[in-house]
């Protein structure tokens, strides 16, 4: 009975102070070079310390002296590095703290990575987030070299890249960038958007290139062509793009032909129909342009986004105000707005349509269903300034159109969509100038509409929802005139200038999709084909996977304050498959 009642009166009894006496005895060991049973050689300096504790803070210590490595036998071991560096981890290795500054950061950094001490990697790491505003452009790119190879330092690394990225002037001149940037590297930063700036065109970013490649020729030469792909050559002025180049790089046939191509379209630039900023982006647009579609969505915070598969990502308008007063007597997060948006060729942001088909099953009082048809018949088409953050009311279309399908030829925006008034499709322009509307008349009972493309002003194709059916239209002659296609289900078309482009899409037994092509002659009275033959390129693949898009338009992303999203895209837009038939 008194041994049960012993053995109830068992109390855990603990010293919170016995941890730190025991790391500072040890310590203090250390330094006494008592007990101590491995000595490590870091340059000049000789420091004794314990296995055991080496092995208990890092893993590098720990697989060197417990799987059978001769250093562990060996009462010696050289580890490259700094001495001051491995004096302050030494330090953290027993006691837990270290000494860190702006002179000594990199080297305690690259040690400490190097041994895989995970806690001082974290201290490291928040030190250097404190710190990035004191350092410069050699130490920006110093601690990117070494924190883009550990995950551990992912926020560090992806912190100091976009320093590097966005001053890649600087960079380039030092020589801590010209000797120890690898090609890969280079790669890397010539492929980020971010580097075309306020103050960097794609000029200087050439001149960089150049740079780089000349600071040690021979070794790097040949990545001059991969190079030279990542760089809009387009934006470069023609009189200075060879002198820029040099000799050595304009001796290699790629990089030659590359320049030769830039300086035949650069002759046709400004009469190249459709535009080589849409068709040759990787030459003449900058960075910051983006081809995509723009829609209006309700559960978007800025009411209009991007809907768009780009070359990297998606992005998405913010900072961008509402439209006004959409719905002034319905909550708008409840609502379908039908409005569609279109960005012109001056980078003017328009806003049309409307949706009042829910009125038709609204349990709202009359009064009040009529006053807001009458509120959305006048206000359906808005303009946006981006400078002001403001939009406007500009005339209302003649009639409401449901999402309509929106495209810009000389000084008018065409309109086409479902009018649920007059129940039917319809297709109305506005002029630009004047500030008017006026309805065009033509059968668009091929509808509902769902692509169009303009050929250099001189027409607009319009296609039905299945791309079996199409119309053009003749903005001189305000003419819509039907098409004759040979088409049936299995079968679609697409426009490039004059030529129709007819597809054939695979089956199980052919899996691969048939293309012809044929030109039409849209002068006429009616289009007639001028000639017919098939394409045999095999590697021409069109697939349409999904519903056909409207023509996308181009802009500069940063006038219009827009933001990377992650990307959920898993198709090309139309705009691709146009561009592949040209190609």
């Amino acid at each position: 009975m008194a041994r049960m009642e012993q053995d109830q009166c068992v109390k855990q009894m603990g010293d919170p102070s016995h941890l730190s006496h025991l790391s500072s005895g040890l310590n203090q060991l250390r330094h006494q070079a008592a007990f101590c049973d491995i000595t490590i050689i870091v340059g000049d300096q000789r420091f004794p310390a314990h296995k055991a504790v080496l092995s208990c803070a890092s893993n590098y210590f720990q697989g060197m002296f417990t799987s059978g490595f001769q250093e562990s036998t060996m009462s010696e071991i050289t580890v490259p590095g700094c001495e001051e560096s491995f004096a302050q981890i030494l330090d953290f290795t027993y006691t837990g703290c270290f000494s860190l500054s702006l002179r000594t950061v990199v080297g305690i950094l690259k040690m400490t990575c190097y041994m895989v001490l995970t806690k001082a990697e974290e201290l490291c790491a928040k030190y250097l987030k404190d710190v990035k505003d004191k350092l410069t452009v050699e130490d920006f790119f110093e601690i990117w070299s070494i924190a883009r190879n550990y995950n551990s330092l992912r926020d560090v690394a992806q912190m100091y890249g976009s320093q590097v990225i966005q001053n890649f002037m600087k960079c380039v001149i030092s020589k801590v960038f010209l000797e120890n940037s690898s090609a890969s590297v280079m790669m890397e930063i010539l492929s980020d958007e971010e580097i075309e700036t306020d103050t960097t065109t794609e000029e200087q970013i050439l001149q960089g290139t150049v740079m780089w490649l000349k600071h040690n020729w021979e070794q790097r030469k040949v990545h001059a062509v991969d190079l030279l792909k990542k760089i809009r050559l387009g934006l470069v002025p023609v009189d200075r793009l060879q002198r820029i180049l040099g000799v050595e790089i304009m001796a290699i046939p790629e990089c030659k032909e590359m320049v030769e191509e830039v300086v035949k379209l650069s002759i046709t630039k400004d009469t190249a129909s459709p535009s080589l900023i849409t068709t040759r982006p990787d030459l003449f647009a900058t960075r910051n342009t983006i081809t995509a579609m723009l829609w209006a969505e309700e559960d978007c915070d800025s009411m209009i986004s991007l809907k768009c598969r780009t070359e990297t990502a998606c992005y998405k308008l913010t900072k961008l105000a509402d439209v006004p007063d959409k719905f002034p007597h319905f909550d708008p997060k409840d609502s379908d707005t039908g409005i569609a948006v279109l960005v012109s060729d001056t980078g003017n942001l328009y806003a049309a349509g409307g949706n009042d088909d829910w009125l038709r099953i609204s349990s709202k009082p009359t009064e009040i269903v009529q006053d807001i048809r009458k509120w959305i018949s006048e206000n359906n088409f808005f303009k946006y300034n981006s400078e002001k953050n403001e939009w406007s009311v500009l005339p209302p279309m003649p009639h409401v159109l449901m999402y309509p399908l929106m495209i810009q030829c000389d000084d008018y925006i065409y309109a086409m969509g479902e009018s649920r008034s007059a129940g039917n499709i319809m297709m109305e322009r506005y002029s630009i100038s004047s500030s008017t509307w006026e309805l065009i008349d033509g059968d668009l009972s091929l509808m509902p509409t769902s692509a169009v493309s303009v050929n250099n002003g001189q027409y607009i194709f319009i296609s039905d929802y299945d791309m079996n059916q199409f119309a053009v239209y003749k903005p001189a002659k305000n003419e819509l005139l039907d098409v004759d296609v040979d088409a049936n289900l299995d079968r679609y078309v697409i426009f490039c200038d004059n030529v129709c482009y007819l597809v054939t899409e695979g089956n199980e037994q052919e899996p691969k999709n048939k293309v012809n092509r044929c030109m039409y002659d849209f002068d006429s009275d009616r289009p007639t084909i001028v000639f017919a033959e098939a394409v045999e390129d095999k590697s021409l693949d069109l697939k349409r996977s999904f519903p056909p898009t409207p023509f996308p338009f181009t802009f500069d992303k940063r006038k219009l304050g827009m933001i990377q999203v992650p990307c959920r895209c898993n198709h090309l837009i139309l705009w691709k498959q146009r561009v592949a038939v040209e190609c």
